[in-house]
């Protein structure tokens, strides 16, 4: 195999962005997240101190936490994340039942 024939099979994988702009869009869905989350949690917070509750919200964080571990778990295939996104799926269940029995 000669050099352009590797070097077409490593570009064919690719969606058209080199390892550098891969790496700054994973870091920007990351850092999108986190801010999602805060906004959740203060949300969560106003709602709570008016008295009311809050399951939305919680579902809409413990599910974008699940997300994540399982896409960690896919890719390293390590046992932790596996176990995070199975609890915070359960959780999500939870919380998505309590929302929609109000």
């Amino acid at each position: 195999m000669d050099r352009e024939e590797i070097l077409e099979k490593a570009q064919a994988g690719k969606i058209g962005m080199d390892e550098r702009e891969q790496q700054v869009l994973g870091l920007s869905f990351g850092i999108g997240g986190i801010l999602m989350a805060l906004l959740c949690v203060i949300l969560t917070i106003v709602r709570l101190v008016n008295g009311q509750d809050a399951y939305d919200y919680a579902a809409i964080v413990f599910l974008y936490l699940a997300g994540m571990e399982l896409h960690l778990y896919w890719r390293t295939r390590r046992r932790g994340p596996a176990l995070l996104a199975a609890g915070c799926g359960l959780v999500f269940l939870f919380n998505l039942i309590l929302f929609l029995a109000r």
